[in-house]
């Protein structure tokens, strides 16, 4: 195997390892999401809110709004299917960064190019995010990308 073998190879493996840190990223954002809209769901069926709207009336008007923009956004998003999806593609990846020492270049390209057939949809502010995440870990911190407010706000959340 030559240097530019050796080359494409490394690209490779950062490129497995890029798509499955996206996916845990993006799993993660999504348990945060059913997470955070389940509490408040439990919180709007509770006697608290009850109570408050027997005491002020315009603020539980507005609390029970929040609480259904929640809820509808639970349902819009449809968080646990993402979180699961996202899980699978985490897995095919772990499983293709398993095999990348048995593998020749060629053969370990067509197999990422044909993983990237099934994922999950990803979140854009995300991708820098995950970038960064994979240059870190493999000691290139001069590889790392400047991040947007929304992608810093994305990595918090994520």
């Amino acid at each position: 195997m030559n240097d530019h073998d050796d080359d494409a190879k490394d690209e490779l493996e950062f490129n497995l390892r890029y798509a499955q840190r996206l996916c845990e990223r993006t799993a993660r954002l999504y348990r945060r999401i059913q997470t955070v809209s389940t509490f408040i769901s439990l919180i709007a069926g509770s006697s608290t809110v009850a109570a408050l709207s027997a005491q002020r009336p315009a603020t539980a008007a507005w609390l029970l709004a929040v609480f259904a923009l929640f809820g509808c956004i639970n349902l819009a998003i449809r968080p646990a299917e993402k979180i699961a999806a996202n899980e699978a593609d985490v897995h095919k990846y772990a499983v293709l960064i398993a095999k990348t020492d048995a593998l020749d270049t060629a053969t370990l390209q067509q197999m990422l190019k044909e993983a990237h057939c099934t994922d999950a949809p990803e979140i854009e502010p995300l991708r820098a995010v995950a970038y960064n995440d994979v240059a870190r870990e493999i000691g290139e911190p001069e590889a790392v990308i400047a991040l947007t407010p929304m992608q810093k706000l994305m990595r918090a959340l994520a």
